[in-house]
């Protein structure tokens, strides 16, 4: 299991203290508490509890991690699916009561349309890179009902020690919110990965190229949710 299912999974049986050691070509060598993923109430985020007071009619949940947005959704009377590629943790979202929650990688996944698709906790993340954020906002096109939106955040790159391409590490490649990431859970350290953090001007230009009106919804911190409707 990679690190990330594993502390996931860990904290959900009971070793409530388990954390995932996250090293970036940005700088950042921290432990991230598991506990983060399973926020409830009034320990969630900002911009979450934002866009929990802006979603309407259907809602897609993409990149759902542990289930703590659509499990907010359901108890405000929502209709919600859950879309998350780790398949540890749509078997957590299942235990801890999520209805509907399905393993898809949702950068490719079509599926019916909604009438809110929510991508939180940097939920263009998994694109990795302007070109993955690039073809993703075309296929998103697809996942909205007519007159729906995307609720998105993000937060632009904010580098901590050397530039990346340095310690080892592989450069950006041009943008530098286009990071490199390894974790690491128990001794058992996973392959990097790409990991996007794309600020507000960034994704608002690339989300217009691709046909969507933008609206900055909230900002605060350094981080910001966007929505998008189609045009």
């Amino acid at each position: 299991m990679k690190p990330y299912g594993a502390a996931l999974r860990a904290f959900h049986a009971g070793r409530h203290d388990a954390g995932i050691r996250l090293r970036s070509s940005l700088g950042e060598d921290e432990i991230v508490p598991a506990a983060i993923f399973f926020r409830e109430n009034d320990d969630l985020f900002w911009f979450e509890l934002q866009a929990f007071e802006m979603a309407r009619g259907t809602v897609l949940d993409l990149g759902a991690g542990a289930g703590p947005h659509a499990l907010e959704l359901q108890r405000r009377g929502f209709d919600v699916l859950a879309v998350e590629n780790c398949a540890p943790l749509v078997e957590i979202m299942r235990e801890r009561g999520v209805r509907h929650a399905i393993r898809r990688d949702f950068r490719w996944w079509r599926g019916p349309t909604f009438e809110t698709v929510l991508m939180l906790m940097n939920g263009v993340g998994p694109t990795a890179t302007v070109a993955g954020l690039d073809r993703f906002l075309a296929h998103a096109r697809g996942l909205l009902a007519q007159g729906g939106q995307l609720l998105v955040d993000s937060a632009e790159a904010v580098p901590e020690g050397r530039p990346g391409g340095e310690e080892g590490w592989p450069a950006a490649g041009g943008y530098p919110g286009q990071a490199w990431i390894d974790l690491e859970f128990d001794g058992d350290r996973g392959l990097p990965f790409r990991e996007l953090y794309a600020d507000a001007d960034t994704l608002r230009d690339r989300a217009e190229r691709a046909g969507w009106a933008t609206e900055v919804a909230a900002e605060a911190d350094g981080a910001f949710l966007l929505r998008l409707t189609l045009r």
